[in-house]
């Protein structure tokens, strides 16, 4: 499943990335990495964009970049 697919209070593993968008290599620095367990907690009003929290921080990501994420649940 993709990010962009996700609901709000479950926990996920990253799968895979897709560096080649932007954003999501912006990310990786960060710990935004395979193995890396993350959860949804916030969606805006609309569903764009929602927060995600790993490694004890927050970050927001537009949908058309969470689609290039592959999650698992946990």
């Amino acid at each position: 499943m993709r990010l962009d697919q996700i609901k709000k209070d479950g926990r996920f593993r990253v799968k895979a990335l897709d560096c080649d968008n932007e954003c999501i290599a912006r990310l990786m620095p960060m710990g935004l990495l395979p193995g890396q367990e993350i959860r949804l907690v916030h969606e805006a009003p609309l569903g764009d964009p929602i927060a995600i929290e790993f490694n004890g921080c927050q970050m927001s990501l537009r949908i058309a970049d969470a689609a290039f994420v592959e999650v698992e649940s946990l």
